[in-house]
């Protein structure tokens, strides 16, 4: 009994043993298989999400990452040209560097390194010392460096020289600087043309990509997106290159020889509108004002043509009618009017060419305040002219309501009354084209960076002033102003020029200054075809002549010249034997001798040389005139010679004149040619 009461409560406990062995074990395989299940579910998650990352997010996180480490470089757009009406360039884009020196990646001493830099371009000596204690990184050596001078400087250096470019501007010749004005440093047109041009000659800019590295350092990967700037427009102006340097050249000889502080040339086609030259010279070295457009004056004696206008308008006068000029003395109110030559009577005609005070104050009375205000409203003074670039002013010009009782006569004078040179010259060109006040034009058309143009800029009348039988009246007073009157200077024998001289006071602090006045002429030519009109001003001229007759004719005649005698220029076609061709600009300051055969404009003058004083005096009473020897001339100075002759020209050769025909010392008629080679 008790032996198997033992063995089987040793049975019992083996069962139970197992039992419990098979729980743990159970036990375990859920756990294992639970947490299989789970890291299966995990990894599922995760796949899922990665494919999610990689598949359907893939886009969204490529965009985020280019957005974190991409950047954009600007590439600036090439700035447009601005030319003359020929095509001349007279603003150019132009590309400059700044130099940098990386003084760890230097093969060479860096005291070499900067000595090579200074052969070829200045170094600051600043610049110098930074770069001698730079521990590293790169160094500014040099500004301003051309392309020509980058290629010497790598050649040369070679490893750890580096080179940043920008945009520049580069002006072949320095005529019309201060209408051209200049590009800031930022690339965008900073005064003048170049600003007031700005949306035309600017471009668009384009762009690179350009990625960071996790330093933040700039790299260009391969495949990168580039935008490519788009070039600015070229803008073809008015201006004629050639009279702008004759002007500027004739302006500066004038102010040196008659010592005047400041003064205006302009030149323009008064049946266009078109500027040709307009050159203002500042003494107090302002060059983003330009006085021609921006300082009015008080034009004396050049306005009483507008009177004559007027009165012939009214049909209030005749040419021909006798005026008592009281012997150059008129007492208004407490106010003397005086002229200079005292007459006792003139024609109306007469009054204007010898330019007397005295007769234009009397004519003016025959004209209301109202009347008189509104012709010279109409010629375009004390309004703006709408040129519609660059700063200009209006002038000024009174209600008739403010007048006092010696205003009419102020007026008829020119003064109490302010202009700028512009429209001195706008409001003669109406004399001279008919009457028909033009707006001004100094942008003929826009061309895209192909050369197609966009934009062409007509000539715009702006109203018509005085009927064409008063304008040619008013034109032939002004051609006996210059043949018999007070611009005998200005004329040329042949070539007749028409305008009028004027000499005013000169206002300093509200009051007119003792001995101290304003020069001026402005007139036209040819007197019966005009196409040209020609303002001269100086201001406050020193030496004791200060008649605009004695130095403002004379520099106009001289203008005029120098234009007739300018290649291309046609101020007169009927004088042209053919038309000369377009001459490839050249790098000279003054025109030389163009390719191919050109024929020069006669100007016509008659005023026989020297020589021909001293070898034809006979031939000269015949009408003939004695042909110098020219041979050594430049091309210029043997034209401006023949043209004082009264001869054409016929350029056949190149630099200077080598031989000619017929020969020296030939006599020929006036307006014969000359083969020149």
């Amino acid at each position: 009994m008790t032996r198997f009461g033992i063995h089987s409560t040793t049975q019992i406990e083996g069962v139970a043993g197992d039992a419990e062995e098979a729980a743990i074990a159970r036990t375990h395989r859920i756990r294992h298989r639970t947490l299989g299940i789970a890291f299966t579910l995990v990894a599922l998650a995760y796949a899922g999400r990665l494919g999610e990352l990689q598949i359907l997010e893939s886009e969204a996180h490529r965009a985020r990452q280019v957005a974190q480490s991409a950047e954009w470089e600007l590439l600036p757009a090439v700035r447009g040209r601005i030319l003359d009406r020929r095509g001349r360039v007279l603003a150019a884009p132009d590309t400059r560097y700044q130099v940098f020196l990386a003084v760890n990646e230097l093969r060479v001493d860096r005291t070499e390194a900067i000595e090579t830099v200074a052969s070829v371009v200045p170094v600051a000596p600043e610049r110098r010392s930074a770069i001698a204690e730079a521990s590293g990184g790169w160094s500014l050596v040099a500004s301003d460096v051309s392309d020509e001078e980058r290629v010497r400087l790598q050649r040369t250096i070679g490893q750890g020289i580096y080179f940043e470019s920008r945009s520049a501007r580069e002006y072949p010749r320095s005529m019309g600087r201060r209408l051209i004005g200049a590009v800031g440093s930022d690339g965008q047109g900073g005064t003048g043309l170049e600003a007031d041009l700005d949306v035309w000659l600017v471009g668009q800019p384009g762009r690179a990509e350009v990625r960071l590295d996790g330093h933040r350092n700039a790299y260009r990967p391969p495949g990168r997106q580039v935008i490519e700037a788009v070039p600015g427009h070229d803008v073809v102006l008015t201006l004629d290159a050639e009279l702008q340097r004759i002007a500027e050249n004739e302006l500066a000889r004038a102010l040196a020889k008659t010592g005047a502080m400041d003064g205006d040339i302009v030149l323009l086609d008064p049946r266009t509108g078109e500027i040709l030259a307009l050159a203002s010279e500042r003494t107090d070295g302002a060059v983003d004002r330009i006085s021609g457009l921006s300082d009015p004056y008080e034009p004396g004696s050049t306005l009483k043509p507008f009177l004559l206008a007027s009165l012939l308008s009214e049909g209030v006068v005749d040419l021909d009618e006798v005026v008592d000029v009281e012997g150059g003395t008129l007492r208004v109110g407490a106010r003397v009017i005086s002229d200079v030559h005292g007459y006792d009577t003139l024609s109306v005609r007469r009054v204007i060419s010898k330019s007397s005070n005295v007769g234009a104050a009397k004519l003016s009375t025959r004209l209301t305040p109202a009347v008189q205000h509104r012709y010279l409203r109409d010629f375009g003074f004390g309004i703006r002219t709408q040129l519609g670039y660059l700063a200009e002013s209006p002038g000024r010009l009174s209600r008739p309501e403010s007048w006092t009782p010696l205003s009419p006569a102020s007026h008829a004078i020119g003064y109490e009354i302010s202009a700028t040179s512009l429209q001195l010259a706008l409001a003669y060109g109406a004399i001279a084209n008919g009457g028909v006040l033009m707006r001004p034009r100094l942008v003929r058309e826009i061309r895209d960076p192909s050369g197609r143009v966009v934009q062409r800029f007509d000539p715009t009348p702006v109203r018509r002033v005085i009927s064409a039988e008063v304008a040619a009246a008013v034109r032939g007073v002004l051609e006996e102003v210059v043949r018999e009157g007070t611009g005998t200077l200005a004329g040329m024998a042949r070539f007749a020029v028409a305008g009028k001289t004027g000499t005013a006071r000169l206002a300093v602090d509200g009051s007119y200054a003792p001995g101290r006045y304003r020069a001026s002429f402005v007139g036209f030519a040819p007197a019966d075809d005009p196409r040209i009109v020609i303002l001269t001003r100086l201001e406050d001229p020193k030496g004791g002549v200060y008649y605009g007759g004695a130095i403002a004719a004379p520099t106009s005649q001289a203008t005029l010249k120098a234009a007739l005698a300018a290649d291309g220029v046609q101020v007169d076609p009927r004088l042209v034997v053919s038309n000369a061709r377009p001459r490839p600009w050249s790098g000279e300051g003054a025109a030389g001798a163009p390719e191919g055969t050109v024929i020069f404009a006669s100007s016509g003058t008659g005023a026989a040389s020297a020589a021909n004083a001293a070898h034809g005096a006979d031939a000269s009473r015949r009408g003939l005139v004695a042909l110098p020897d020219l041979a050594g001339l430049s091309a210029r100075a043997a034209v401006a010679r023949l043209h004082a002759l009264g001869l054409r020209v016929e350029w056949r050769g190149q630099g200077r004149v080598a031989g000619q025909t017929p020969a020296p010392g030939s006599e020929l008629g006036r307006g014969a040619t000359v083969v020149l080679r």
